[in-house]
């Protein structure tokens, strides 16, 4: 069997396993086990094709998990949900099983956007502050946007507030709420 056969049989293969995320990784690892096959002297078409779909069935079942999981057969059994016969403890057999079943997914195959670190983001973020406090300054008196900047801008407690404004702290976040109002309205935003 040449190496076009081999990738031929190992495409045909690897169909069998309906993962078109991990069509080509399939093949390769096919290809592989067939070519150290071959190097090892083992030529005959039938081992190949059972060595190749061996290799895509750890490679699909287990080499893809979130954990790393031993190539022995009982966790090739467990993955087929067949019995075999183990010198494994009936716990490790367990956390075998556990680890092979885990519905999680690893964190490279997520596709996380990290909006914190995105320049863009960022950007966007630091122009819409601008927007809200130019608007808050043109829209609210001085003791308004006083009050404002002190809570939201140098993160001020309404006891601190109420104990600068002399009043107390319900009072204070009235005021906030009429000032946010003020600024909301002027910018077009719904509450």
């Amino acid at each position: 069997m040449n190496t076009e056969e081999m990738m031929k049989m190992c495409r045909t293969l690897s169909h069998k396993y309906n993962s078109p995320s991990h069509l080509d990784d399939l093949v390769s690892e096919g290809i592989l086990e067939c070519l150290e096959q071959v190097d090892q002297g083992n030529t005959h078409e039938a081992n190949l094709r059972r060595m190749a779909n061996r290799a895509m069935h750890d490679y699909i079942n287990l080499k893809t998990l979130p954990v790393k999981v031993p190539l022995h057969e009982t966790s090739r059994s467990l993955a087929r949900d067949t019995k075999y016969n183990t010198t494994m403890s009936q716990e490790g057999v367990a956390k075998l099983q556990q680890a092979i079943k885990s519905t999680s997914t690893p964190i490279e195959s997520v596709n996380i956007i990290d909006e914190e670190s995105d320049p863009a983001v960022i950007y966007e973020k630091k122009q819409d502050l601008i927007s809200v406090i130019r608007a808050a300054k043109n829209v609210l008196s001085e003791d308004e946007w006083d009050l404002l900047s002190s809570r939201y801008l140098k993160e001020k407690t309404i006891s601190d507030l109420a104990t600068i404004w002399g009043t107390n702290d319900t009072d204070i976040r009235r005021r906030l709420e009429r000032c946010i109002i003020k600024v909301t309205d002027s910018l077009n935003i719904s509450r």
